[in-house]
């Protein structure tokens, strides 16, 4: 080998070496919080630090607008190396025909570093994006540098990626767009000005007919689709992402900003829990009670389906904007069946055991019912099921506190977490905090655990006693069953408790509900005190 020829290679090897220094171009930009409901219906949104909406880059494109956006932008994106020769040739000499610049010949990945990097259009930028444009091609794959132009490119106002802009002018998911849907983003980001409000919108239609025409012409959709998609016509302007779930909004920008999310909520169920949570607010607010709050969990996984975390209001002193379900509230009477069942479970007492109502002093503690009346000897579960006061107490004083306080503990009230000396017999009747979340999770674990136990040939498994979750269980959950493990409630007391709370009289407006062929027996249990 040559002198001349080793130079060459070491010149060679070193402008590699250069150029495999040079970093890859990044986004440095700040994205929208967005939840979505088991399906990816959106839940919640809140715009991006810099005022925009742009939502986080998503996994995949639909098929539909890959291939529209590169019959508009870039025929040759898969074969070319980040820039097009021919492309830019052309570009050149029309520019030098017109005397002005009208046209860039850039690429989709060179779009993608001015997106990046913004800078004038000038021959020496026109460079520098060239040579970023060739270093992002060899480091990304073709696939990833088209997901990243769709998520960063503008559709119109503060509107920036697909998902955004799917969104806000459609109402719905990329997945769901159609042709003329997925045409009109296609030819957005080439002049996203003539999206505004009565602006050049006669201009937009014309190039998302050219694009849909084009389109057909490639044998990408059929003629019924074409007459029906140059049929449709351009949305106005960008709608106001929904807020189904504001709370749990707030939770995940605190959580992680800038992030999308996937919940197990289902958002149907979550828009009518919403609607009967404000509409029984409403009847409330004439009582002064301005607060109101729902969770709907599923049984089985413990998923969370609704999160209803405050009612609606105008007035901000009200706290609208509190999440009850996850703040500290008094117990009231909910934690009565948990000391029901535990009695059951030690022996204490029996479903059908008298419990004394009768006038009871502890020093400078005189519980009192809520009828303020005595009924003298009362069975156990009727005791439950009318969610009297005087008996519980009692049998909190009999059962031991210190031990009912670590039983609330093991399934699941995270919120106690003082000794017993702290509360003392008050604790039976409200004289601690828990909250929504812990309480639904408890109950839930309740039902869980019965029926496993019923399904499973009288076995227990120690994933029955377990929090709620709002992320979806993307597989069936497998309960290993154990012959050795006990849970801290078994199936008889928590069955014989469940029974005793489905005797627990309605309300009156709910009177004669068993007359229906739509109702259904369930366990409840008031929180007074």
């Amino acid at each position: 080998m040559s002198t001349r020829q080793k130079w060459v290679i070491f010149g060679i090897s070193g402008l590699v070496l250069i150029f495999l220094f040079i970093p890859v171009v990044k986004f440095d930009v700040s994205y929208s919080t967005v939840i979505s409901d088991r399906n990816n219906v959106l839940l919640s949104a809140h715009i991006a630090d810099d005022e925009q909406w742009r939502f986080p880059p998503g996994d995949s494109l639909p098929e539909k607008f890959k291939q529209a956006i590169l019959l508009f932008e870039d025929e040759y994106f898969y074969y070319h190396p980040g820039v097009n020769p021919v492309s830019l040739s052309r570009a050149f000499l029309s520019n030098i025909k017109n005397r002005r610049v009208v046209s860039g010949g850039s690429t989709i990945t060179m779009q993608l570093i001015r997106l990046a990097r913004p800078a004038p259009r000038t021959i020496l930028h026109k460079l520098k994006e060239i040579i970023l444009a060739l270093r992002m091609e060899a480091s990304l794959s073709k696939d990833s540098i088209l997901e990243l132009y769709a998520a960063h490119a503008p559709f119109g106002g503060n509107t920036v990626g697909i998902e955004a802009a799917s969104w806000r002018y459609f109402n719905h998911p990329t997945a769901e767009l159609t042709w003329s849907e997925t045409a009109l983003l296609a030819v957005l980001p080439n002049a996203p000005s003539l999206m505004h409000p009565g602006k050049g919108r006669d201009e937009l239609e014309q190039k998302r007919n050219r694009l849909l025409q084009k389109i057909h012409k490639k044998g990408l959709m059929s003629d019924t689709e074409l007459q029906l998609s140059l049929l449709e016509a351009l949305p106005d302007a960008p709608k106001a992402t929904p807020q189904l779930a504001p709370h749990l909004l707030d939770r995940q920008i605190i959580k992680q900003r800038g992030s999308f999310t996937r919940l197990s909520i289902d958002s149907e169920l979550q828009r009518l829990a919403a609607e009967i949570v404000e509409r029984h607010s409403k009847i409330l607010q004439n009582n002064e009670i301005y607060n109101a709050a729902a969770i709907i969990a599923s049984v089985e996984t413990g998923e969370v389906l609704a999160y209803v975390g405050n009612s609606k209001g105008k007035h901000s002193e009200k706290g609208y904007n509190v999440d009850i379900i996850t703040s500290s509230r008094s117990s009231g009477s909910v934690l009565k069946p948990f000391l029901y069942a535990y009695a059951l479970q030690e022996g204490l007492i029996l479903p059908e055991s008298l419990l004394p109502d009768i006038p009871t002093y502890y020093r400078s503690y005189t519980p009192q019912n809520y009828q303020r009346r005595f009924d003298g000897a009362v069975p156990a579960d009727k005791a439950l099921s009318r969610s009297l006061n005087i008996p519980f107490v009692r049998l909190l004083n009999d059962y031991d506190g210190q031990r009912f306080v670590k039983n609330l503990k093991e399934v699941g009230f995270r919120t106690i977490d003082k000794p017993y000396t702290h509360y003392g017999l008050s604790l039976i009747l409200g004289g601690c905090e828990v909250s929504l979340w812990d309480l639904a999770g408890a109950y839930a674990s309740l039902g869980r655990t019965l029926n496993y136990y019923l399904d499973n040939n009288s076995s227990y498994s120690s994933r029955t006693f377990r929090p709620l979750q709002l992320l979806p269980q993307e597989e069936e959950v497998i309960h290993k069953s154990s012959n050795d493990y006990s849970p801290t409630l078994k199936a008889a007391p928590i069955y014989f408790t469940l029974k005793a709370l489905t005797g627990l009289e309605r309300p009156i407006e709910e009177s004669g509900w068993e007359n229906f062929s739509s109702s259904r027996q369930i366990a409840r249990i008031t929180r007074k005190r």
